[in-house]
Parts: C-alpha cells; sequence; structure tokens
C-alpha cells in the first residue's frame, strides 16, 4: 500500500463529498487499516435549481451537519481489498429548516480489484489503476427534509480509480463512476481530480469532486411538492455538487497519517454552498 498517498485519497474524497470512497491503491495482503474521522459542514445560502439564492443569509438562517464514522479496508490478497464505511450524522437548523435530524449515515460495502500496479521503477508512466463494485444500505434518517443527512435510497455503484506518484514526492489521483439507487433517487455520474506534494512527513493534497445527477426534480419546480412524499419531495431532486478541498497531512514514525481538510462549493444545483472542515487519522494494523 502506498501510504499515506491511498489514506489521503481517501480522506479528500470522504470530507468533500460527505459520502464513500477509496483509492487505487490497496492496503498490503492481510492488512487492516480503520480511518476514524469527524467532519462538520455548514451553509446559508443554496441553489434553487441551478439559480443561487440567499434567503437563509438574509435572514440570518444556516444549517450545520456533523458526521463521525469509520472506514476499514483489509488487504485480501495483494490484488484484492474490501472495504466499509459506516457512521452517525445529526443536522441542526434555524427556523426555516425545521429542528433538524440525526440517524445512521448510509453504510457503504465494497470489493475493489487492481487490474495494473503503476508503482516502482519499471512502472514508468503506467498509473495505477483499480476497479471497485460497491453496495449502499440506507441509514435510518428522514430523507424527506431539507438537506438531509443523505438521499435515503440503497443501490449500487461502480466506478474505475486511478493513482500515480512522479518524482520529487508530487501525485495525482482521481476516479470516475456511476451510482444507481431505488426510486425516487436519480441516478449519479460522480469523479474526481486530486494532486498532492510530499514534503518530508508532511503531504499538501488538493482535489476537486463533482456529483451530478442524471435527472430529477428541481426546488420549487414543476411536480416539486414535499408534502405529497418522497416521490415527489427531496430524495428526487437533480442534485449536483462540485467541491474543491485542500488538505494537510502528516505520517508520524509508526506510520500512523493525520489530516486536516478544508473544502468549499465552488457550483451546485439544489443544494447547498457548503463550506467542510474534516479531521481524519489512518491506523494499519498487520503486514
Amino acid at each position: 500500500m502506498n501510504q499515506p498517498l491511498a489514506y489521503l485519497s481517501l480522506a479528500t474524497l470522504l470530507v468533500a463529498t460527505a459520502a464513500h470512497a477509496q483509492s487505487a491503491w490497496l492496503p498490503d495482503a492481510q492488512q487492516i487499516v480503520a480511518i476514524p474521522a469527524f467532519t462538520y459542514s455548514s451553509f446559508d445560502e443554496f441553489w434553487m435549481g441551478d439559480t443561487k439564492v440567499s434567503p437563509l443569509k438574509d435572514g440570518d438562517e444556516s444549517l450545520r451537519q456533523y458526521s463521525g464514522f469509520v472506514a476499514l479496508e483489509y488487504g485480501i490478497t495483494s490484488k484484492l481489498a474490501a472495504d466499509a464505511t459506516i457512521g452517525y450524522a445529526a443536522t441542526s437548523s434555524t427556523t426555516v429548516l425545521g429542528s433538524g435530524d440525526k440517524g445512521l449515515m448510509d453504510t457503504n460495502l465494497g470489493l475493489r480489484y487492481q487490474v495494473l500496479n503503476g508503482q516502482g521503477p519499471d512502472a514508468g508512466f503506467l498509473p495505477t489503476v483499480s476497479f471497485r463494485l460497491g453496495g449502499i444500505i440506507v441509514g435510518d434518517y428522514d430523507a424527506n427534509t431539507p438537506f438531509s443527512i443523505g438521499d435515503g435510497a440503497s443501490g449500487i455503484e461502480i466506478s474505475t480509480l486511478l493513482a500515480k506518484e512522479f518524482s520529487c514526492g508530487f501525485g495525482a489521483f482521481g476516479s470516475f463512476g456511476y451510482r444507481y439507487r431505488v426510486d425516487p433517487v436519480p441516478a449519479d455520474l460522480f469523479g474526481s481530480a486530486g494532486i498532492y506534494q510530499r514534503l518530508g512527513g508532511f503531504t499538501l493534497s488538493f482535489t476537486y469532486w463533482n456529483t451530478s445527477a442524471l435527472n430529477g426534480l428541481d426546488i420549487g419546480g414543476p411536480g416539486f411538492n414535499p408534502g405529497a412524499g418522497s416521490d415527489s419531495g427531496f430524495p428526487a431532486l437533480k442534485e449536483v455538487n462540485q467541491i474543491i478541498t485542500g488538505g494537510v497531512g502528516y505520517t508520524d514514525k509508526g506510520g500512523r497519517n493525520y489530516l486536516i481538510t478544508v473544502g468549499n462549493n465552488v457550483a451546485g444545483r439544489n443544494t447547498g454552498d457548503k463550506f467542510i472542515v474534516g479531521a481524519f487519522i489512518s491506523l494499519p494494523f498487520g503486514p
């Protein structure tokens, strides 16, 4: 496993999306990596459809979300790994968005298979490439509330993950994939691109992440009526998130990694203009 870079890729994507994502680099065979994490996000402006509005800010309103979760990875072989992410979240808001909510986040389970290893002196410019198949198990929050903890649906996702470290500690990583969930939640296309630079025990990183629903309703648009149920409410929205994060990580002599990230929406649709902060610790066990 390319530590701390595999962990860095995972952590930056987790904080960017408040969702689940993994790296092209796998744990070593029989190795377990545990990543406890906490993220905080808030916003006082949002996009209604693709139009940015700010009644929350004008009325001194805001919504905040607090998420604690653990990502686990296990190297089954040198080319196959399993992963799981489970967590709990709570939201709090002022009068416009109700009293908030709390509950178990969506649980994500997956298998990754590495088809190309881009590490080592003979790899040249070839990247590391892995394929991932994942399952999503819905949590127990109320999805039909404004900007809820999650979309409220189980599903599956497939993705391709890429990573490459070049000379002088500089590297890049990314992903692209497709996510399907049961009605009324629209299917998503998602992708990311990131770069990092290692400086001694420290690592600096920047990541761009895009999640785009393929169809769905707009807030305030035709057919949008949360009072009539989830099929015409918030789970059925066509949501788009474009987020950029920056991170600073440190690796100690025991191989443990610590990372703090800060992110913000640069564009969106039917989502909040979120400011996001995350803290992560990577704890490897075994070979």
